[in-house]
């Protein structure tokens, strides 16, 4: 399988920024697909993380494509690029056990005020997107865009619509959403563009936790649907 090397680019001068150039999947070469990148930048943080650079490290932030190595002190910096390089070069496979996590969701109703635009846009009824958006496995592939928010792979490309034109002033913790080609959940009350198609009553980020943020990079994503009077009927 053809492995992309990173372009090396110092972000502050304590922190490295590891860019990794779009694959282009060609099955007949062996190329690797943009998943499975993700979770190999993924794992490469994690095997950072109990590695002996461990201590020289402030941060690791996989994002899209790349992966920010933060460090207590830039002068380390070939040291842990040294061991970045070494896991890099030997990861065969990725065979790390990922945490299954199931998301119960309320669709539709007063829940989802956008699933019948959704479904206009997408041309299918109410119920298609329900079961759609509800059966497919999805993957964090990086947080961002404010704590605890999400980027999930995955989502079926008849569901891709593109943001609102008006983004909304307040979206309320817990509102699942589609927005170009990919769903997520709001952790908190906040602006946003994005369609609302449902809502969970799991909290994804308590700042007050040890944890704060509920779900992490490379975690997947199981949307349960639930029923209630204020939702679409099954």
């Amino acid at each position: 399988m053809s492995i992309p090397e990173p372009s090396i680019n110092f972000a502050t001068e304590n922190a490295i920024l590891l860019s990794f150039a779009e694959p282009r999947l060609n099955p007949k070469a062996g190329s690797i697909s943009a998943d499975q990148l993700q979770m190999r930048i993924i794992d490469l943080a994690n095997t950072l993380r109990q590695s002996p650079v461990a201590e020289l490290l402030t941060d690791l932030v996989p994002a899209p494509g790349s992966l920010l190595i933060v460090l207590n002190d830039g002068h380390s910096a070939r040291r842990v690029l040294k061991e970045a390089e070494q896991h890099w070069g030997s990861q065969t496979n990725t065979q790390r056990k990922s945490r299954q996590v199931e998301i119960p969701v309320y669709y539709g109703g007063e829940y989802g005020p956008d699933l019948a635009a959704v479904a206009s846009h997408c041309g299918m009824s109410e119920q298609d997107i329900i079961n759609c958006h509800s059966t497919a496995c999805y993957t964090v592939s990086a947080l961002g865009f404010m704590p605890g928010f999400a980027y999930l792979s995955g989502l079926d490309n008849r569901l891709a619509i593109p943001r609102r034109k008006t983004p909304r002033n307040r979206i309320r913790a817990g509102s699942v959403a589609i927005g170009g080609t990919s769903t997520g959940v709001y952790p908190a009350d906040s602006p946003g563009g994005w369609h609302i198609i449902g809502h969970t009553r799991l909290s994804l980020f308590n700042p007050d936790s040890a944890s704060p943020t509920y779900l992490q990079p490379g975690d997947q994503i199981c949307f349960i649907p639930q029923w209630d009077e204020g939702s679409a009927l099954p």
